[in-house]
C-alpha cells in the first residue's frame, strides 16, 4: 500500500478507510488483556511521523478523577494532523496482538454532521518488540477478501460498496472473532509471511495485504496538541 494510503488510513483512524480488517466488536476479552511497559514511550516511523504511546487513563469519580487502565493511548502525528487511538494488547495462543479503536470523546471529524454518520470499529494488528524497535502489522482488508473469495471462511459480516472493491466489516461476536484469529490470522502461511516482514522490515510484494510499521525510539520534540 502506498504511503498516501497509509496516511489516509491513519488520519481517518485506521478503520474508516477500506484498507484494514474491521470489526464492530472487540477482538479481545478482558481475560486476554495484558500490559507491557515496553510499549510506552515516544517513537518515530520510517517516514519521520511521531507516535506517542502512554498508559490509558479512565475517569474514576470526583475525588479520584483518573486511574490507570491496562490499555494504551496512542497518538499519531503527521505534520499538522493528529489521530488518537486506544490500543489494547492481548494474547491468543501465545501470540501478541493489538486491538485499535478510536479514543472515546475525541473530535475526529471536521463537523458534527460528518461524525454522526460514522461508527467507530476495531482493527487488528500483530505486534512484536525486537531489540529497540516496535514492530506492528495490521491485517489488511484484501487479505480478508481473499479468504472470502476462496470460500475458506464463514463469519458474520456486512459488505459495503467501496470505490475499488467490496469491503467487509465483521459483525461476529468476540468469541467468533477469536476463533477466526486462531485459525486464519495465526495459520502457518500467514504467520510465516508476517515473520518474514518483521525480519526484513519491509512488506515487499505483500503491501496490499496489510500495513507494516517499524517504530524506533525518538527523543526529539513532539508537536503540541491544540
Amino acid at each position: 500500500m502506498k504511503r498516501i494510503a497509509l496516511i489516509t488510513a491513519m488520519l481517518t483512524l485506521l478503520f474508516l478507510s477500506g484498507c484494514l480488517v474491521s470489526s464492530l466488536h472487540p477482538f479481545y476479552k478482558e481475560k486476554d488483556k495484558y500490559f507491557d511497559p515496553v510499549m510506552l514511550g515516544t517513537w518515530v516511523d520510517g517516514d519521520s511521523c511521531i507516535w506517542t504511546i502512554e498508559q490509558y487513563m479512565v475517569p474514576e469519580g470526583i475525588m479520584n478523577p483518573e486511574i490507570a487502565d491496562s490499555s494504551y493511548r496512542v497518538t499519531y502525528y503527521e505534520d499538522d494532523e493528529i489521530a488518537v487511538l486506544q490500543g489494547t494488547l492481548f494474547q491468543l495462543n501465545g501470540v501478541s496482538y493489538v486491538d485499535f479503536t478510536p479514543e472515546k470523546g475525541e473530535s475526529h471529524f471536521t463537523s458534527d454532521m460528518t461524525g454522526f454518520h460514522h461508527i467507530p470499529v476495531h482493527t487488528l494488528a500483530r505486534v512484536q518488540f525486537d531489540m529497540d524497535s516496535l514492530l506492528i502489522y495490521w491485517y489488511g482488508d484484501e487479505w480478508l477478501n481473499e479468504l472470502f473469495e476462496q470460500n475458506r471462511i464463514r463469519i458474520k459480516h456486512e459488505t459495503i460498496d467501496a470505490p475499488d472493491y467490496d469491503r467487509h466489516v465483521l459483525t461476529a461476536s468476540t468469541d467468533e472473532l477469536q476463533k477466526f484469529i486462531k485459525k486464519y490470522a495465526n495459520d502457518p502461511k500467514t504467520v510465516q509471511e508476517i515473520e518474514q516482514i518483521f525480519e526484513s522490515g519491509t512488506t515487499d510484494e505483500q503491501e496490499d495485504l496489510g500495513i507494516f510499521l517499524k517504530l524506533k525510539p525518538y527523543d526529539g520534540p513532539v508537536p503540541e496538541r491544540n
